[in-house]
């Protein structure tokens, strides 16, 4: 039986997503339905009829896939199938991958964390040499990354990436990286300069490309605590390309500009290699889907 798709599945707070992928990471097709998450079993069953609907809306029955990939929020047992911990959906220590078995029935299914799926997708469709260390950072409502290279994902005991929890000078004090640099950091800090509740981090960068002072000030704060980020994952690690990735990244692109202006400054001479390769993520919104199909394909 010729087997063209295997099904990417991205699940988050407020939507879950299914595609149909290609073995060269192209989308065939999507469903995108609301998160149900009173409690566990609803959102299972959530995902399951999203599956059962693309599958019916193709023509094709489960047998003719290759495979199903799934990325979600939090901890992953990725040897077992486990959904360990996630703070936006009611799964803790969920058996994913057997209760997917149970009715799909026995092919090729795995999940990983939302962040590394999206970055696997990044990197497969980069086509890196081998031996190329790879780097990929979001930063969207939270801050997180991931780095692979021969095509494995570097996960540490377990927690590797949790860059969020990284520790940076912000106003003058130490505070985590998410905590100081993520799209509601951006937002709650303009909320308290301007002492409006209805800020929003596009506003504040809106400010900031007009030449507002309140806005300059958060801005340049948050671009010297994402600096520090990457130079401290060039240091470390000394990736030949890092993807930025997540809405702050991608909706702003000359914000991005002034962090490499920043990072120009402090890296050494045997780093600047990097100011060339660190992009913005161009994959429209599918890169969880693609990136979990990918775990399949």
């Amino acid at each position: 039986m010729d087997k063209k798709f295997a099904i990417g599945i991205d699940i988050g707070g407020t939507k879950v997503a299914v595609g149909l992928v290609t073995p060269e990471g192209q989308v065939a097709d999507t469903v995108k339905v609301p998160s149900d998450v009173s409690d566990a079993e609803s959102l299972f069953a959530c995902v399951v009829e999203a599956v059962e609907t693309i599958l019916k809306n193709n023509h094709l029955s489960i047998k003719q896939i290759i495979g199903i990939g799934v990325g979600l929020p939090g901890k992953v047992n990725v040897t077992n199938g486990i959904a360990v911990f996630q703070n936006n959906i009611p799964w803790e220590q969920f058996p994913l991958v057997e209760r997917f078995r149970a009715v799909f029935g026995d092919l090729p299914i795995k999940i990983d964390n939302d962040v590394k799926v999206a970055a696997y997708a990044e990197y497969r469709l980069l086509q890196l040499p081998a031996d190329a260390m790879f780097g990929y950072i979001t930063v969207s409502t939270g801050i997180a990354a991931t780095n692979i290279i021969n095509n494995h994902i570097l996960r540490g005991s377990g927690f590797a990436g949790e860059i969020g929890f990284m520790p940076v000078r912000s106003f003058g004090r130490t505070s985590s990286l998410e905590f100081s640099c993520a799209g509601p950091a951006i937002a709650r800090y303009g909320q308290q300069l301007y002492v409006d509740e209805s800020i929003n981090a596009e506003k504040v960068f809106d400010n900031w490309r007009n030449g507002d002072h309140s806005a300059t000030v958060i801005v340049e704060n948050t671009i010297n605590g994402l600096a520090d980020a990457i130079q401290n994952m060039v240091c470390l690690l000394d990736p030949q390309v890092i993807v930025l990735g997540g809405s702050v990244a991608i909706q702003n692109p000359d914000f991005v500009e002034s962090i490499l202006t920043v990072l120009k400054t402090r890296l050494h001479k045997e780093q600047a290699h990097i100011l060339n390769n660190i992009v913005i993520s161009k994959i429209e919104g599918n890169n969880g889907v693609i990136g979990s199909a990918f775990l399949v394909l």
